[in-house]
């Protein structure tokens, strides 16, 4: 048998090999194809009124002589935009007719930039992901948005690939790899903030934060500002206790009916997190509140760790063997299946999924271990019927013994990268979603107002008079899976247990703008 490193040694003399044989039969540099004609030094591909972007390729005379790339070796490609408008405005490059049929990981890149002011200093570029996507059929993929090029400035972007060696992984499927791209050029938006969207929603941020969540909120905490938590894309801004100002009304149902909600945060990425809350009677002007799905198990399934999972792996009803198997997103809980039709009926066929956008869902099945959670013979384990408690139950408090009781602290930011629930993966989570919807946390219950586990609080925004699930895994006590719901308190059951649902969505950023109204019950944001 060939030991691994000498493998990987004959891949990448190999790999460069077919790569030039396929690309320099007609070109003269490797890896990169053009988007500027070879007797064209430059195409101006964007002319709109004050608007002006020429888009050159910069190193058209770069060839590849060594023949050669191993392992942690780099290419790099220079492009030029210039901006001989007269406003500023933002660019977005992407890779196109992309090819790349390299193992996910065996490409990265990264994007500098530099400008005619800056001279020779080159900065670092945010991109979409640090891989290169692959592409088994020529596609465009985008490598980066919200580039702001001045008026009247250039500014040169440098593209830089590395093949990597990649740790403990067999890379034979490189052998007969190919990568081939070229790239265009479109114009771009301005990044949304957090801030934006407050600005537009005309909300103020209060320069403190509740030091205690033992308490119930039975006021409205936030009529002053919002409060603030770090969440997966940033600062995340939320409303706690009674909250008059988080009413919107966004959609009709299948039935015509107006879809009313409540705004729970505005997401460190600029979008609306909110929770249905109800429907109005077309014109009345009024709704009653109440839920999507009433009397809906989370999994009949109870007796394994794996059913406190949105998704889990192995079938419903087969035994889970090891805390990887329990949490691997391959099969649908009875509840998600129901939360997507639901979605699918009013939110798809309705017209108003433009508006949804691919935020992050937190199914915190992290196992801190005893010592955090205070729960009696937690294993850590998280499988079968190993005694198990999850992240969720240490921040909540729910155990006199835990750390944690006296003083619960909930977090928005997900422990694990499998839990961050999305549709896609560039969108920061694990793309398991069929479609971008979920369900309140936990800790966003707590944050809102609900007081410590089993603490009565019927007066804050999020209390419904009726249980309702949350996303959040409680523990395996050895015989029952169980997650947090929300009542007249912040509690935990089997999930076999019946409760209602009221699903979670986020709405675009780039919509806010569109937003009527003042979130009052008499007066709701709405889109226009």
């Amino acid at each position: 048998m060939v030991e691994k490193g000498k493998k990987k040694k004959i891949i990448s003399l190999i790999v460069l090999c077919i790569s030039i044989a396929a690309l320099t039969t007609s070109l003269t540099y490797a890896y990169f194809v053009s988007q500027v004609e070879t007797n064209e030094q430059e195409k101006v591909t964007i002319i709109s009124g004050d608007l002006a972007l020429t888009f050159r390729d910069n190193d058209e005379t770069v060839e590849n002589t060594e023949g050669t790339w191993n392992f942690g070796d780099s290419i790099e490609k220079e492009l030029v935009i210039e901006n001989t408008g007269t406003r500023d405005t933002y660019a977005k490059i992407s890779w196109d007719n992309l090819i790349n049929t390299y193992l996910a990981e065996s490409l990265t890149y990264t994007l500098e930039e530099k400008s005619d002011e800056s001279g020779a200093v080159w900065k670092t570029v945010e991109t979409e992901t640090a891989n290169v996507p692959r592409s088994e059929s020529a596609s465009t993929q985008l490598l980066a948005d919200h580039l702001l090029v001045p008026a009247g400035h250039t500014y040169t972007y440098r593209v830089r690939i590395t093949f990597e060696d990649l740790p403990d992984i067999d890379q034979t499927a490189d052998l007969n790899a190919k990568f081939i791209t070229k790239f265009t050029l479109d114009q771009g938006i301005k990044k949304w903030t957090v801030e934006d969207s407050l600005a537009i929603l005309n909300i103020k941020i209060n320069p403190s934060n509740p030091t205690s969540f033992v308490t119930p909120a039975t006021k409205d905490e936030t009529a002053n500002g919002l409060f603030s938590l770090e969440d997966d894309y940033g600062m995340s801004y939320y409303y706690r206790g009674t909250a008059s100002n988080n009413y919107i009304k966004f959609g009709q149902d299948a039935n015509g009916q107006d879809m009313w909600w409540r705004i729970i945060r505005i997401n460190g990425d600029g979008t609306i997190r909110m929770q249905y809350d109800g429907a109005e009677t077309a014109e009345s002007n009024t709704y009653t509140r109440g839920f999507a799905l009433t009397n809906q198990p989370w999994n009949p399934n109870e007796r394994d760790a794996k059913y406190v999972g949105w998704m889990f792996g192995g079938e419903n009803g087969s035994a889970s063997t090891s805390k990887e198997e329990a949490q691997r997103n391959e099969t649908d809980s009875p509840i998600k299946t129901k939360v997507d039709e639901w979605y699918k009926t009013n939110i798809v066929d309705t017209g108003y999924s433009n508006y949804v956008a691919d935020s992050i869902f937190c199914n915190d099945r992290s196992t801190p271990g005893k010592s955090e959670t205070g729960y009696i013979g937690d294993t850590g384990l998280g499988y079968g019927r190993k005694i198990t408690a999850y992240g969720g139950h240490a921040r909540i408090g729910v155990d006199l013994n835990g750390s944690n009781y006296q003083k619960p602290q909930p977090q928005f930011t997900c422990p694990q990268e499998n839990d961050k629930f999305t549709v896609e993966e560039t969108s920061g989570g694990n793309g398991a979603l069929t479609y971008p919807v979920g369900l309140i946390t936990a800790d966003e219950i707590l944050a809102g107002g609900s007081g410590r586990y089993n603490t009565s609080n019927n007066n804050y925004y999020l209390y419904k008079g009726s249980s309702y699930w949350s996303f959040s895994p409680s523990n395996f006590n050895g015989s029952y899976a169980r997650v947090f719901y929300n009542s007249f308190d912040l509690n935990n059951h089997s999930v076999a247990n019946s409760d209602a649902v009221a699903p979670v969505l986020n709405i675009k950023a780039t919509y806010l703008d569109k937003l009527q109204g003042n979130g009052t019950i008499d007066n709701p944001y709405y889109l226009q």
